[in-house]
């Protein structure tokens, strides 16, 4: 057995006599029954001191089946019992449904006084009659309709006071007087009302609370426990808010119970799935095939049967207690050897042990303790349990979560590290790519040189030459001196450098007339109809006119290139708000609507040919991206094509 398992066991048993303390001290200061005033048959004796809240438990006269007044009344035919001695009618008249009178006679030692009396939900209509005066009314008994609520009555305590309650249920499985009435002072029953409601407060609204942060936080991570903790927190927060309810009153008997039953029941599984997923007990199947749909089946249980089955066959109503009761403390054992350590190898965080133990023992005190252990001013040790268990599971969740973010950073951390070390990588390799370019346009300027200077030497030579082969030799050395600038421009765009100084204020008009003029032989040799389009207004930019004049001669030899012989490209200027537009159109055969998110991207080429490098569009692209614009395309099929480089306007 290793340390781990070793401590981890230690803890769970000082959890479970740490438990067992508690429910002992519980047992002994915030107990009704052990709180009660001192009773023989019929008859209770009251304190001296109101201000201490006392109860009534023992003695009471009870008259199953009947409604007696205070003229009815007939002590010869009454049971003796303790409230909460019975959950039901079933023992006397075989069903939870029917009616019966419970009677009590207070005895007053002392000066007259006002006295409080605290009925808790009388289940489920009822009247109370104080020394043959009818005091309030819960419900109605004559036509029966039920409500559930938390009452005070005041009343004047002479030296003996007959305290008689008529309860009629026909809507729960329990029924009468199930939880022992307080006696006291208005203001002592008031003080104990309001540390009860202050317990559950704290109950309810942590877990309220709990519930909407998992839950928000599950609407941000999408994560799947995270969910089932929000549910666990929100059906352990509907479950604690009866109190509430029964202080204002709920007249839904079987639907208000039902929620309470469907609400634990969810607790149940919520729990279930969390230790499954926690623990990896979801992958076998007997937890996958019997548990979960168990569970889930639980679930249902609890609102199908108060809702349709008891109302019909309430014989079946102490079956159906004893299902809940044996499937609270199988789920109870169940959750502990779950996450008992060491089970298949599996270490647990140990809080998540001692909450599943102190909850696992709660439920054995709830049926241990019956009839014997009522809080007066706290919680039913069930809810205890259930609520060590939610904030258990929210510790465990929270660990989860930093332990996740830490990795989340430990890997993003490795992945800086890994991207850097492949920047770095890609940057050797473009460097050494970028100058292996540098080192070809340099062997490609030194031919071209060559080619100048045999056509300088053949001009110095005093060679005769007519008129035709002279320009054949100017037009030679011009593209010659083009090829020389690309080269330039290449050499540049490989270097990844742009010269600050290149960009000066330009007109556009004035430039694109120039550059319609210089290059239309050129783009006609194709046969098309070389157009320019120029606006009145003088649009201004600032750029570099080298790189410009390439971006420009790469969409116009490329319109070229696909526009027929009777064809039409058109060099037009425009201005669209801020921005000048310079567009190129053609009446080519237009470009695929598949293609067109490609265009622009290097080495992509669609020429039948084989002849293109992809590269030429790229350039326009990187072009304009350089001067601040953008470059657009717009093509029909069968119609043509335009390209349009916007370019931010300028002050001449």
């Amino acid at each position: 057995m290793t340390k781990r398992v070793q401590w981890s066991l230690l803890l769970t048993a000082l959890m479970l006599a740490v438990s067992v303390g508690f429910y002992a001290l519980l047992y002994q200061v915030d107990n009704k029954y052990t709180a009660a005033l001192p009773a023989t048959a019929g008859r209770a004796t009251v304190q001296a001191d109101l201000d201490q809240v006392a109860f009534l438990v023992d003695g009471w006269e009870f008259y199953p089946g009947q409604l007696l007044t205070p003229e009815d009344i007939d002590t010869g035919d009454a049971e003796i019992l303790y409230i909460g001695e019975i959950a039901n009618f079933s023992p006397y008249l075989g069903s939870p449904y029917g009616v019966a009178t419970y009677r009590i006679i207070l005895e007053n030692s002392g000066d007259a006084a006002m006295a409080a009396l605290y009925l808790p939900e009388l289940l489920c209509a009822g009247r109370i009659y104080v020394n043959g005066r009818l005091l309030g009314q819960q419900g109605s008994l004559t036509p029966y309709m039920p409500l559930v609520a938390d009452r005070v009555y005041a009343f004047p305590m002479e030296a003996e006071t007959e305290i008689i309650i008529q309860c009629a249920n026909y809507s729960h499985y329990y029924s009468g007087m199930y939880y022992p009435p307080a006696l006291g002072t208005s203001a002592a029953v008031a003080q104990m009302v309001a540390a009860r409601l202050t317990v559950y407060g704290v109950l309810c609204f942590a877990a309220l609370a709990l519930a909407l942060y998992h839950l928000v936080l599950w609407a941000v991570s999408r994560d799947r426990l995270i969910r089932w903790m929000g549910w666990l927190c929100l059906a352990f927060a509907v479950r604690v808010s009866y109190p509430f309810l029964r202080a204002l009153g709920a007249p839904s008997v079987r639907l208000l119970y039902a929620l309470e039953d469907l609400s634990g029941n969810l607790v149940l599984l919520c729990a279930m799935v969390l230790a499954g997923e926690i623990t990896g007990l979801a992958v076998r199947w007997y937890y996958r095939r019997l548990a979960i749909p168990a569970s889930v089946g639980l679930c249902a249980f609890t609102v199908v049967f108060p809702l349709l089955v008891l109302p019909a066959a309430p014989s079946f109503v102490d079956a159906y207690g004893s299902i809940l009761f044996v499937w609270k403390l199988a789920v109870g054992l169940g959750l502990m050897l779950a996450t008992c350590p060491g089970r298949d190898g599996h270490n647990l965080e140990q809080h998540l042990l001692c909450a599943t133990s102190f909850y696992g023992l709660s439920l054995a005190a709830t049926v241990i303790l019956a009839n014997r252990l009522e809080p007066i001013r706290g919680a039913w040790p069930e809810e205890y349990g259930g609520f060590v268990l939610v904030v258990g599971f929210a510790a465990l969740m929270m660990r989860r979560w930093v332990l996740t973010a830490q990795e989340n950073q430990r890997l993003s951390l490795k992945l800086r590290e890994e991207v850097d070390r492949k920047t770095r990588s890609m940057e050797r390799l473009l460097q050494e790519r970028r100058e292996l370019l540098e080192s070809l346009i340099h062997d490609l300027k030194n031919p071209l040189a060559a080619l100048r200077n045999y056509a300088a030497l053949v001009r110095q030579g005093g060679v005769a030459l007519d008129n035709e082969t002279a320009a054949y030799l100017d037009a030679l050395n011009e593209r010659a001196e083009t090829v020389g600038e690309r080269l330039d421009l290449l050499h540049e765009f490989s270097r990844g450098e742009r010269k600050a100084e290149g960009e000066t204020p330009l007109c556009l008009n004035d430039f694109l007339q120039t550059f319609y003029e210089t290059n239309r032989p050129d783009v006609e040799l194709s046969g098309a109809n070389f157009r320019l389009h120029l606006p009145r207004e003088r649009l201004w930019v600032s750029g570099d006119p080298l790189r410009l004049q390439a971006a420009l001669e790469n969409l116009c030899y490329n319109a070229a290139s696909f526009t027929p012989q009777d064809g039409r490209i058109t060099l037009s200027l425009t201005r669209q708000d801020a921005m000048a537009a310079v567009a190129v159109a053609d009446t080519g055969p237009g470009i695929a609507p598949s293609d067109l998110p490609h265009l622009f991207e290097r080495g992509f080429t669609r020429r039948s040919d084989g002849s293109g490098q992809g590269l030429g569009l790229f350039l326009v692209r990187t072009i304009a991206i350089e001067h601040g614009g953008t470059v657009e395309v717009a093509s029909q099929e069968k119609k043509g094509s335009t390209f349009t480089l916007f370019l931010p306007l300028a002050e001449p």
